[in-house]
């Protein structure tokens, strides 16, 4: 029998072997019912249980409203989405000013190494008048300003970790230009 309440199939007659809820007595109006009728009675009190949540209600509330104000609320919602999507862009990065390591976990020896081949082993960098002059090759360069950054950033810190030291560097762009300078007293920042 199908239970009114929650809706599943259960073997017993009298209650629900789930809920245990009793089941309908035959009254004299109900006494020429067939099973499909009470198990469509069963299931629409079912459907009433279930729509009577949240879900329930806000389904009812978007059914009073015309067609108009549902395609307006669709077209909001679809507003306000692209215009957090795009909101979530590069963060503002100041000229000259030093910000906190973008990437901070912990670098080893042999990362290190690794970091500093992969960039020089593609453009190799030399030392003009006491800093290390590294140019970024096109296939490493970032697009985004936040990427250049953790680019400068982490040679940086690769090349302190393999030299035992800090040292001046200067990071050149694919074209040439200076794009960030590392200093040994204050870190790393950007140039333009």
């Amino acid at each position: 029998m199908l239970c009114p309440k929650c809706g599943k199939e259960s073997a017993n007659l009298r209650i629900c072997g789930y809920c245990q809820t009793p089941y309908p007595v035959d009254r004299p109006g109900q006494a020429g019912l067939s099973q499909s009728k009470r198990a469509a009675q069963a299931a629409k009190a079912a459907n009433a249980a279930a729509s009577s949540g949240l879900v329930g209600g806000i389904r009812s509330f978007l059914g009073r409203q015309s067609r108009a104000t549902l395609w307006g609320v669709m077209a909001v919602i679809a507003v306000l989405t692209v215009v957090y999507m795009r909101s979530g862009g590069d963060k503002e990065i100041p000229v000259g000013v030093v910000v906190p390591n973008l990437i901070a976990t912990p670098m080893s020896p042999v990362e290190a190494n690794n970091t500093l081949n992969s960039i020089n082993g593609a453009a190799p960098a030399d030392v003009r008048g006491g800093v290390l002059v590294v140019r970024v090759p096109t296939a490493m360069w970032p697009d985004r300003r936040l990427g250049q950054l953790a680019l400068a950033q982490q040679y940086a810190r690769a090349d302190e970790i393999v030299q035992g030291r800090k040292r001046a560097i200067s990071f050149l762009d694919p074209d040439g230009n200076q794009f960030a300078k590392s200093e040994p007293d204050k870190g790393v920042s950007m140039t333009r």
